[in-house]
């Protein structure tokens, strides 16, 4: 059997008060993919990774990978693997307090350009 994808890491969005995250809200699905981007300048996090969606025709930046996460995958997307992360939303639970809001998965994808035959 052959897979698509592999589990890397399921996480919430941190830091959703820098960002358009209660613009968002209301287009937000479960499956939806959203769009990792480095933020290596970030003054607060040298690891910043921010989390954006596209919705009613703008990208929105939701908010970042928590601090306590990002390290690894900042160091992967610093050596240009970023192409090899897909990330989607896992969960949305308006209950849980603002910063557990929106979960994500990321997974590691596989590169079909190299599969043996």
């Amino acid at each position: 059997m052959t897979r698509d994808r592999a589990y890397y890491l399921d996480t919430y969005i941190a830091g959703r008060l820098y960002g358009d995250a209660d613009l968002a809200w209301p287009h937000l699905e479960v499956g939806q993919q959203v769009i990792l981007v480095r933020e290596a300048d970030n003054e607060n996090d040298s690891a910043a990774i921010a989390v954006f969606t596209e919705a009613a025709g703008q990208h929105l930046k939701l908010g970042y990978i928590p601090f306590r996460k990002n390290q690894p995958l900042a160091l992967m997307l610093d050596m240009g693997w970023g192409e090899a992360f897909g990330a989607t939303i896992s969960r949305l639970d308006p209950s849980a307090t603002y910063d557990r809001q929106i979960g994500i998965t990321i997974r590691i994808l596989r590169n079909h350009r190299y599969e043996n035959p």
